[in-house]
């Protein structure tokens, strides 16, 4: 750990995601897919693998954002969505995702730092967070990344209502400043 102008850095190593590194966090989906349902019309042609788990309150969002690289970026937010499995699918290039463990569900709860990771996504890999995982936004390691991302509206809408950035907990969004609440911010080692 270091100091900076935000308070202390936490470094976290990048680790490579697989399905063991992201397992505690959510499932890693790739283009691996397993024979699960049958489906008739298509045999011979489609391989129909099942349902991977994609949850939400309400209405579902899908929508794209576009992740700009940072020279040095620090994650200073973490958010979790207690029913929503928010899912992002990298389509051009590798990104990281800082992600802590689900922890208990009272709303004054923090995420465990001590458990923190740097996962780097390959390119045309997904991700689909458990219950009550906390995140960060993705980061783009090298170039632009596009993700789509399944939400719902519950959650797309508290955060635009949000008008600045500020901790929120709103709706199916709680989301927690580390440096106000835990006076550190993390900087993966890209």
């Amino acid at each position: 750990m270091s100091d900076s102008s935000s308070g202390t850095l936490m470094d976290l190593p990048v680790t490579e995601a697989t399905a063991q590194t992201v397992a505690p966090f959510g499932e890693l989906i790739s283009d691996t897919v397993t024979q699960a349902i049958d489906i008739p019309y298509y045999r011979g042609r489609v391989i129909e693998g099942g349902d991977i788990g994609f949850k939400y309150r309400g209405r579902a969002a899908l929508r794209t954002a576009q992740v700009l690289p940072s020279q040095a970026p620090e994650v200073h937010w973490l958010e979790r969505h207690l029913h929503l499995t928010q899912l992002f699918v990298g389509l051009d290039g590798p990104y990281v995702m800082v992600l802590a463990p689900p922890g208990q569900s009272a709303p004054d709860a923090v995420p465990d730092l001590t458990e923190a990771v740097a996962l780097r996504f390959p390119a045309s890999s997904a991700l689909l967070l458990h219950l009550g995982t906390w995140h960060d936004f993705p980061i783009a390691v090298t170039r632009p990344v596009t993700l789509l991302i399944g939400n719902s509206e519950e959650v797309v809408d508290a955060l635009q209502r949000v008008g600045g950035a500020r901790e929120l907990h709103e709706g199916d969004v709680h989301k927690i400043s580390l440096t106000e609440r835990l006076g550190v911010a993390i900087r993966p080692r890209l």
